[in-house]
């Protein structure tokens, strides 16, 4: 392993930041699972075990294998050739992660923005033949924070304390923005990254049973709450902040922000307030530039996080997104939902080429 981090260098791009995160965040949730939740599984989730394989043999694939160009991790690989109801022991799967976890760093310490652009050497028989290394490392992101957020679930059944999603990504928040390249290069990546996970967020919560949707489940977060607090923070970072609206009424007096005691919002109000809120918001983010990166937009309710930049919000609510759909998605699973396939098809990120705002 490199003796200095990547992120601590100026001109890591904040895609490679991010991606160190997320492996961050998903090695401390695997960490967290609870001996009780290391063997079978837990009602209708996936044995916690499976995931943490699974998260390991995807990011095996996805980054060491398709964007590396690098052989296949031997364990990693013989789990996908298994059948899904195959047993799987918990401490197997977490050192395969953290084999696969360093292999990736390795990969990525070099990475200059350039390089996210380069079409990755994806086998012809995956559906990502001809995407882009930047793309790979963002849907690998998508992927670990949203079965970190399974894995939350399954914690704090057990009676584990909440860790908190997205975490503080010390890598990628407040980082140096990158270089904003003449010409018109198209939309950021964060914003399409943005632009995916709201959509994959309103795909799981169109789809929660209303068992989940009132909060069955003891220990866990009512559907309602969950899908009020996204609507919330989307409200307030790309409507109320970025472009100067009115917050929404409902949402407003809903008591769901950040710090506010768990609760349980009507479903259907909360699922029209995030519908409002995403609509709202829709064109703000579709405009962004990377020049418009840096414009500081609101002050953090955190006091030790100050000013935030466009560049912070985007990082801040995708990875939110995304966690959160996670959770949302497994406990509409133990309330008999189907699983929504997170992160869904990242249309936005595919069509990203490369350029400015990298």
């Amino acid at each position: 392993m490199p003796d200095v981090r990547p992120d601590a260098q100026p001109s890591t791009p904040v895609v490679v930041r991010l991606f160190r995160d997320a492996l961050h965040e998903y090695g401390r949730h695997i960490e967290n699972v609870p001996p009780p939740g290391r063997g079978g599984p837990v009602g209708r989730l996936s044995n916690a075990a499976w995931t943490a394989a699974h998260g390991a043999a995807t990011l095996d694939k996805w980054v060491n294998a398709y964007c590396a160009a690098a052989e296949r991790d031997p364990w990693c690989a013989d789990f996908e050739a298994q059948p899904h109801s195959a047993p799987v022991a918990f401490l197997d799967a977490q050192a395969a992660f953290e084999r696969v976890r360093a292999r990736a760093e390795d990969y990525v310490v070099n990475l200059a923005e350039g390089d996210l652009a380069r079409v990755a050497p994806v086998r012809p028989d995956s559906f990502l033949e001809g995407q882009r290394v930047g793309h790979l490392l963002i849907r690998a992101v998508a992927h670990l924070f949203a079965h970190a957020g399974e894995l939350s679930v399954t914690s704090s059944l057990l009676r584990r304390a909440d860790l908190g999603l997205p975490g503080a990504l010390p890598g990628a928040y407040g980082a140096p923005l990158g270089p904003a390249e003449a010409g018109d290069a198209g939309l950021p990546i964060l914003a399409r990254f943005v632009l995916d996970a709201r959509e994959a967020f309103l795909v799981v919560a169109e789809g929660v049973p209303v068992p989940a949707q009132r909060g069955a489940f003891d220990r866990l977060n009512s559907g309602g709450w969950i899908v009020a607090h996204i609507a919330e923070q989307e409200d307030q970072y790309w409507s109320v902040h970025a472009q100067l609206l009115e917050a929404d009424p409902w949402l407003a007096e809903a008591h769901v922000r950040f710090g506010d005691p768990a609760s349980q919002p009507p479903y259907p109000e909360a699922l029209a307030a995030l519908r409002a809120a995403l609509a709202r918001g829709t064109p703000y983010l579709e405009s962004l530039t990377a020049e418009r990166l840096a414009e500081v937009v609101r002050r953090s309710r955190i006091p030790e996080r100050g000013d935030q930049r466009v560049q912070d919000l985007l990082l801040l609510q995708g990875t939110h997104l995304y966690a959160l759909a996670g959770e949302l998605a497994a406990i509409s699973s133990l309330a008999g939902g189907e699983d929504p396939d997170l992160p869904r098809t990242m249309a936005h990120t595919i069509a990203w080429t490369g350029g400015a705002g990298a």
